[in-house]
């Protein structure tokens, strides 16, 4: 194969990758990048029909991902029991249920197993329940982040912006805050590093798992 047709191949595998994301975002970005290097392959066998469909796709890409950036949600939290006491939420219960194999890929230690002291926070756009948090209160100003769960097509920070903006002042009351996570995984440890996690040190943790534990500090005033 010459130069220019490992290139070609190589802008064809990026496109077929971008097909097998799921989340929007990120398909939309690779299938981007993959149709810009399709693009220059088109000049470089000097096809008018390839490089035109492909710089099309550019645009459409470019105009939905901007449109994705610019777009606005409407946020909501809805609380629902997570007990011992049968984990009342039924709903709850099908949400764990239908993605237990996606939530056991990125977060390996979470059991699933309802406790008194445990919560439960659904992160809501557009009234579509998008994210789940279960945490715990350990002490005064000490909360444990047992699981936090982004469903595929939102993963995009915007639910973990919100929690920490909304849920957390509500859960803080307006003092000064540290949230506990363990990552069990890279994703994990990297989606904990980006919302401004640090690793907590010698700090006694109880939370399972053998990943490090890792805090965020959160000061929020009850009225913001």
């Amino acid at each position: 194969m010459s130069a220019l047709e490992i290139f070609g191949t190589l802008a064809s595998i990026v496109i077929a990758a971008s097909l097998m994301m799921k989340n929007l975002k990120r398909l939309r970005l690779i299938n981007l990048g993959g149709s810009l290097l399709f693009a220059l392959y088109g000049l470089g066998i000097k096809s008018l029909p390839v490089f035109l469909v492909n710089v099309f796709i550019v645009g459409i890409d470019a105009w939905y991902l901007y449109r994705m950036r610019s777009q606005r949600f409407h946020f909501s939290l809805l609380h629902v029991p997570f007990s011992a006491e049968g984990m009342d939420s039924e709903y709850l219960k099908a949400f764990l249920a239908y993605y237990k194999d996606d939530i056991a890929h990125f977060s390996p230690d979470f059991t699933g197993d309802p406790s008194p002291d445990f919560q439960a926070i659904f992160i809501l756009r557009d009234t579509v329940p998008t994210s789940l948090v279960i945490w715990r209160r350990r002490g005064e100003g000490v909360i444990d982040i047992l699981l936090d769960y982004a469903v595929p097509a939102y993963r995009d920070y915007k639910n973990a912006e919100y929690f920490f903006e909304a849920a957390a002042r509500d859960i803080s009351k307006g003092d000064e805050t540290r949230f506990f996570a363990r990552p069990a995984s890279r994703a994990q440890l990297h989606y904990l590093r980006r919302l401004g996690f640090v690793e907590a040190g010698k700090e006694e943790g109880v939370l399972p798992g053998k990943g490090k534990l890792h805090v965020k500090t959160v000061r929020t005033s009850p009225n913001t």
